[in-house]
């Protein structure tokens, strides 16, 4: 079972997509977030995954929780008033697993438990650096809503890559264990997958004054490819009847190459003005699709299983809710201190049964910006 499905995303979508020209935006952003894994049918686990052993049948419901506290660092710089520069760096400051499972046959269970137990610890953590994102978003076409005009719309494009920054899963070892004989890269937590994504997005918003109030409606799209890598395979004994660590190992080979599925991600998001020039709220759902994984190595049994399985799947399919505040400090006239600042309060949370073969994450943040100018 792979070990790097994580999803957890971030919201990147402020209240202004580009900055003016020489103006560099600081943000910094503390995230806690709480998920299970959500099976084919949208419920917890992966459930009636059926195995036999020494002629003996087991079913087998597994379950997985994550939770993670994240910092992330948002830099964007405008190179001119229609085009911004930004880097996302995310440095997981805890990232917990907790692994459980039921087992139920017509026979004592305590062989089937003490395998699971021996290549799936029940606990598992990691921190550090996150995949970090480079890019730009570039006006197309209208006006932002910060600088106002005629046109009451506007159309970006964007493209960012993100290179391969966080920990990927080790190479198995057959001597490299603890003190209990366990290998060490079943303990393991990968924060990445080793793989670069490259994406392109369509967005923009359009605003109008109402009573007064800024009303906007933000929409985004996107598509993201990955390069294809040679990966370190995870070791399962549950896709074929042997349980050695080494020979499974020697039946996969040691050169895996990976190939993620496509993904397609859309959203769409209303903010209003509630306090003039100070305060806004915004409502809105997202939803992405990630097309098929694909893996090639010495057997093709285990890349199929690996694909897909029964009850599983790596087609993903993720929606989710976010309601934010962002409190603005900008105006030069009505600043509070000497540094302009935004101040965002965000919450998002999946849509149930609209989620599954992915984390279904409950995630609440708080956002700080300072503004910044200089050649």
């Amino acid at each position: 079972f792979p070990s790097y499905f994580f999803l957890l995303t971030y919201s990147l979508s402020q209240t202004h997509f580009t900055i003016p020209q020489n103006v560099w935006r600081i943000s910094i952003q503390n995230e806690l977030a709480s998920g299970k894994w959500k099976g084919h049918d949208g419920r917890d686990g992966w459930k009636d995954f059926t195995y036999q052993l020494s002629g003996i049948d087991y079913t087998i419901t597994q379950g997985w929780k994550r939770n993670t506290t994240t910092q992330t660092f948002l830099i964007e710089y405008g190179f001119t008033d229609k085009s911004t520069f930004i880097m996302n760096i995310p440095k997981l400051q805890k990232f917990d697993q907790t692994h459980t499972w039921s087992i139920t046959s017509d026979s004592t269970i305590t062989q089937m438990d003490n395998l699971l137990t021996s290549y799936f610890p029940k606990t598992k953590s990691n921190s550090g650096l996150g995949d970090v994102t480079f890019g730009m978003n570039i006006l197309f076409l209208g006006n932002p809503a910060w600088r106002g005009g005629k046109n009451k719309y506007s159309l970006y494009g964007g493209i960012d890559v993100t290179p391969p920054f966080g920990e990927r899963l080790k190479k198995y070892y057959p001597k490299d264990v603890d003190a209990n004989g366990m290998p060490n890269q079943f303990k393991q937590l990968p924060i990445g997958n080793g793989l670069t994504r490259w994406r392109g997005r369509v967005f923009g918003e359009l605003y109008r004054k109402v009573w007064g109030r800024l009303i906007n409606v933000n929409r985004s799209a996107s598509l993201s490819s990955f390069s294809r890598e040679i990966i370190n395979p995870p070791l399962s004994f549950l896709w074929i009847m042997e349980t050695g660590a080494d020979s499974i190992s020697r039946a996969i080979g040691d050169a895996v190459l990976f190939e993620q599925g496509g993904e397609v991600y859309g959203s769409v998001q209303g903010q209003m003005e509630l306090w003039l020039q100070r305060l806004f709220f915004s409502v809105g759902m997202d939803w992405m699709f990630s097309a098929r994984d694909q893996y090639y190595s010495s057997s093709d049994t285990w890349n199929n299983w690996m694909a897909a399985r029964k009850n599983y799947d790596t087609q993903i399919n993720r929606a989710a809710q976010v309601v934010k505040f962002n409190f603005l400090d900008v105006d030069p006239y009505k600043k509070i201190g000497p540094i302009p600042f935004e101040l965002e309060l965000g919450v998002q949370w999946y849509v149930p049964f609209l989620t599954y073969h992915t984390y279904g994450y409950t995630s609440s943040w708080i956002r700080i910006s300072s503004y910044f100018q200089a050649w």
